[in-house]
């Protein structure tokens, strides 16, 4: 009976002694952690997107078709991406005709002079013009 009160006893202040884990280990605090690291990355990562397109080569211009609604990022750019080199370019025309998608997206035909870039007819590059570069927030803010 004696050594079960003495063991009960011992084990009491095994406990009462037991030292206290830190303020760091309390896991809301780890999660308020975690929701300012994120807000922070929101709030301070740019994120750069480019309009990507194909187009075709034509006597030395460069024929592509452009949403209605990005022309105007090829307007205001004058370099491209071709295989991850920058070429510059200049538009030389914009088709009058509109031409709709089965999504019903509107479609104009452009057409670039490329400087530096190979002219054998009837080959077709993928191109990437640069559009906008936000932080992630604004991103997120227009898809939800």
């Amino acid at each position: 009976m004696w050594l079960i009160l003495m063991n009960n006893i011992l084990e009491l202040d095994l406990i009462l002694q037991r030292k206290k884990y830190s303020k760091i280990y309390n896991p809301n605090l780890i999660i308020i952690i975690v929701i300012l690291i994120f807000i922070y990355i929101i709030f301070t990562y740019k994120y750069q997107t480019y309009y990507i397109t194909k187009g075709k080569m034509i006597n030395n211009s460069l024929k592509i078709s452009v949403n209605v609604n990005d022309i105007k990022y090829v307007k205001k750019n004058n370099k491209l991406i071709i295989d991850n080199q920058i070429y510059q370019y200049k538009i030389n025309n914009i088709s009058n005709e509109v031409y709709t998608d089965n999504n019903s997206n509107n479609y104009k035909y452009l057409y670039l002079k490329i400087y530096n870039l190979d002219n054998t007819d009837n080959y077709v590059y993928e191109i990437k013009i640069k559009r906008e570069n936000k932080i992630l927030a604004k991103y997120l803010k227009e898809y939800l």
